[in-house]
């Protein structure tokens, strides 16, 4: 599939993240920070020295932020996470930090291929199942738990992408999501409206 002009209106993401989690309210929270190899197509593994992902990064990570007197924060886990558009909840597996939530949106592209959100390395609530319409800023997860041991930090990682109705949702894994001639993958900062 060819990557296709972006003409979806963007979301609210950070006015809905702020809101939700009452540490980040909005006068504090100015702008996320991206580091090498948070952002998407990024190759370098930005939580580790000197090493590369095995494949482009299929969207951004969200995990520093300046707030406005200037000093860089971080996310932790338990941070709520607001879905970005409304939609339905297709696809649930598990990542290697946490769970990832697929979610349809009713927007279509001209050859007919559908948006989807994909937010990866949480906890969903507990409402929120295979099958849930969820509605825009609506609370659907909080950032995973981190074992010590792990060298990565707590991160939203979200993935923004055109899927063809053909693709069998029970296929999506983060294995497989490069190779499928039936996703395309997008700029998730397109879309998410992101403060940077």
């Amino acid at each position: 599939m060819k990557p296709y002009e972006n003409t979806t209106p963007k979301s609210a993401f950070d006015s809905f993240f702020t809101k939700s989690n009452s540490r980040l309210h909005a006068d504090s929270f100015k702008e996320w920070i991206f580091y090498p190899g948070m952002l998407f197509h990024d190759t370098e593994a930005w939580w580790a020295d000197s090493s590369a992902r095995p494949t482009p990064h299929e969207g951004i990570d969200l995990c520093f932020y300046r707030d406005n007197t200037g000093q860089v924060r971080r996310i932790d886990s338990g941070t709520k996470i607001p879905v970005m558009y409304t939609g339905d909840i297709v696809h649930i597996h598990d990542d290697f930090l946490g769970k990832s939530i697929y979610v349809k949106h009713s927007m279509n592209n001209k050859s007919g291929d559908t948006l989807h959100t994909i937010y990866g390395h949480t906890v969903p609530q507990s409402h929120c199942v295979i099958g849930t319409r969820v509605h825009e800023g609506d609370i659907i997860a909080e950032v995973a738990a981190i074992s010590e041991e792990s060298k990565v930090l707590p991160h939203i990682h979200i993935t923004t992408a055109w899927i063809h109705k053909s693709l069998s949702y029970k296929r999506l894994n983060w294995e497989t999501i490069w190779n499928s001639k039936s996703i395309a993958l997008c700029d998730p900062l397109e879309y998410i409206g992101a403060k940077q």
